[in-house]
């Protein structure tokens, strides 16, 4: 996949965005410099949202998102917020040109909306008015295509803040995170949830084979009870993942109150945080409320239609098949019409030529010809009752690719149930600042160092529920020999598919070890300044993926930590990691980063700009200020490798950004 144009209009800062984004494989790179607040992260927002769409919920949010000058100028009447992104991808080894156009305005208050793809000449559109099962159609055919080129789940390792990278590695979060990355990349996460349905299913169908009521009573409460055991585990998990978050995002501001500095600026900053986390988990209950009024409304083409389809398949597979033999038998067959003219002309070319007594009949000889021609037809129309359009309506029916949007849902709902089982803990620590703020019961030392005791808590108490729940596995286990040994298919195929999954996605991991060690090893010797050279070799555990265990290890065998690396030294190691995924993961998107050089220091910079971004993927858009990537001495050292140039401008007055074609007054020299 390649961008090839961004186009906007009135979206945010822009009043209108239109920028070429073409590069060529020697020169793979577009350079996009802009001060703070001119517009750098609002073009990748208009990057992003293009691709998959703004969420825009009322009258009030189309309005934040809309131009404040064209406001003030023109209004919002028959206005339009664009957003329009053209690129290419591959399709069966052929490179598609695609033209995707997001519009959206306000109507009485409504937020309309209007989607269009442009796909090799072929158009799918639609919008808040198109009919549901029409829209269903085509939306499928939008998200197919946009999924194929980049899916959104996977949007966020390639389209991305740099600054944000070097705070989510932290402590113990760096192994998770990077098992999340090559899961999601790479695409083994879904052979987790697999054999999780598998195990459920296996024990559903060990109960009924049970004779012994007794014993079927056993082994369904032991099951049961492993089950919310096992659910006990995850929220705890998540209330563990959470703690550690507050103290990785605290823990700066702990050494700071600790060193002196004023607790109250600390904790308001704290509380800003919190609150702007609540508030995106309202928001986002309801967007997600809006999801499931739309899934009821439009229920009869996004599920009804496709579980008749799948029941009636079989059925209508015969019937088509039949009219495909009636129409490739006939295909020679002469029409009525035809038969009555080539008739007509033949009986008038008789008369004409050649004396006879007598006419000829020739409505009669025509019947006649009709009949002869339909007895030599052997195949017969055994559906003839059937019109056209109920047999393409038939075949689209069984044809139309119609996902299944309660997976999508499905995931909204865990995330949303997460947020929300966060909100009471996150309101009452809001309290406990408030009461910070005034002189009272707690102060921010304090709520840090109890987070931290509840780390080490749960730790424990996971460490304990774990144990108990691997002996409910093994005193289920024991139950096996009560199972009766009779040959069933689908009890034998379910027997295997937990340890088949567990173990393909273990011997997936395995496969991809030794190039993400090896591609791991010799990227952080070339870009990780303070161990370059010295990197004796990386360390990614496979033996289970749902533990993984990511070491660096010095070439004199110790071990180097990843907690005692710099804020820099993590930033470049998620984006070493970022460009091994890229080159072992199934996709080859672009890479756009935004404030490129986030924490890393003058040395780890020039590495970056030098051997980093020039072959980091076939198009990389970096938004850069002039004090990360510099006209004096970084721009001269990068400029052989970029194809395009572009400055962001703030017009304070006019209230928008205009862009011009250099880089910070610097053009690329003619080589």
């Amino acid at each position: 996949m390649k961008f090839k144009k961004i186009h906007a209009e009135n979206y945010k800062t822009y009043k209108l965005l239109d920028l070429d984004l073409e590069v060529t494989d020697d020169r793979p790179i577009v350079l996009i410099g802009g001060g703070n607040g001119c517009g750098k992260t609002t073009l990748f927002d208009a990057i992003y949202h293009a691709l998959y769409g703004l969420k825009i919920e009322n009258e009030h949010h189309f309005e934040e998102l809309f131009n404040a000058g064209v406001k003030n100028e023109q209004g919002l009447t028959n206005k339009y917020i664009v957003l329009e992104v053209t690129f290419s991808g591959m399709v069966l080894n052929q490179e598609q040109q695609y033209k995707l156009k997001r519009a959206y305005m306000l109507d009485e208050g409504r937020v309309l909306e209007s989607v269009t793809l442009n796909m090799g000449g072929n158009q799918f559109t639609y919008g808040s008015g198109t009919p549901s099962a029409q829209r269903a159609s085509n939306e499928e055919i939008v998200n197919k295509i946009i999924a194929a080129n980049l899916p959104a789940e996977l949007s966020n390792y390639f389209l991305f803040d740099a600054m944000k990278t070097s705070d989510l590695v932290k402590e113990e979060q760096i192994n998770k995170l990077i098992m999340k990355n090559i899961n999601s990349v790479m695409g083994f996460n879904k052979y987790a949830q697999l054999r999780k349905v598998s195990d459920t299913l296996l024990s559903e169908k060990k109960a009924e084979r049970m004779q012994n009521d007794k014993i079927k009573e056993e082994y369904t409460n032991l099951t049961t009870a492993k089950q919310k055991l096992d659910g006990e585990i995850a929220k705890l998990n998540d209330e563990y993942a959470a703690d550690l978050n507050y103290a990785n995002e605290n823990k700066e501001q702990y050494d700071q109150v600790k060193a002196g500095k004023d607790s109250d600026e600390v904790t308001r900053e704290m509380m800003t945080k919190l609150e702007q986390s609540i508030n995106n988990t309202v928001e986002f209950e309801g967007r997600y409320s809006q999801d499931i009024d739309s899934l009821a409304k439009d229920l009869e083409t996004k599920v009804i239609y496709p579980k008749l389809a799948s029941v009636i398949k079989t059925e209508i597979d015969v019937i088509l098949q039949a009219k495909q033999d009636v129409k490739a038998a006939r295909v020679n067959l002469l029409t009525d019409s035809q038969i009555e003219g080539i008739t007509k002309q033949l009986v008038s070319l008789i008369e004409e030529r050649y004396v006879r007594e007598g006419t000829i009949d020739i409505p009669s000889l025509i019947n006649e010809l009709k009949s002869l021609q339909e007895k030599a037809n052997t195949v017969e129309d055994k559906f003839s009752y059937l019109t056209a359009s109920e047999v393409e309506a038939l075949d689209k029916l069984v044809s139309t690719a119609i996902s299944n949007p309660f997976v999508a849902l499905d995931e909204k709902r865990e995330r949303l149930n997460q947020d929300i089982a966060q909100m009471p803990k996150q309101k009452e620590k809001l309290k406990e600042y408030q009461r910070t703020l005034n002189g009272s019961d707690y102060t921010f030392l304090e709520l840090y160092e109890k987070n931290t005791a509840r780390i080490k808590e749960l730790k424990e108490i996971i460490e304990i529920k774990k144990k108990e729940s691997k002996e409910m596995g093994d005193k289920i286990a024991t139950y096996d020999y009560d199972i009766p040994q009779v040959h069933d298919p689908q009890y034998d195929i379910l027997c295997v598919l937990p340890d088949f999954f567990k173990n393909l996605s273990a011997k997936l991991l395995r496969a991809k070890k030794a190039s993400i060690e090896r591609m791991m090893r010799d990227q952080l010797n070339i870009n990780l300044i303070v161990y370059a050279g010295v990197v004796g070799r990386v360390e990614l555990s496979a033996n289970d993926s749902d533990d993984i265990s990511f070491k660096i290890y010095h070439k004199n065998g110790n071990e180097i930590y990843l907690s005692q690396l710099n804020a820099g030294a993590k930033q470049t190691v998620m984006q070493v990691l970022l460009k091994v995924l890229y080159n072992l993961g199934d996709y080859e998107p672009p890479v756009m980063i935004d404030t490129v050089m986030g924490v890393l220091d003058k040395e780890s910079r020039e590495v970056i700009i030098e051997k980093y971004f020039p072959d980091l993927a076939h198009q990389t858009i970096l938004l850069s200020t002039d004090t990360e990537i510099t006209t004096e001495h970084d721009f001269e050292k990068i400029q052989a490798y970029v194809a395009k140039t572009y400055t962001l401008h703030r017009d304070k007055e006019n209230q928008c950004t205009t862009i011009s074609e250099d880089y910070f007054g610097q053009k690329i020299s003619d080589l």
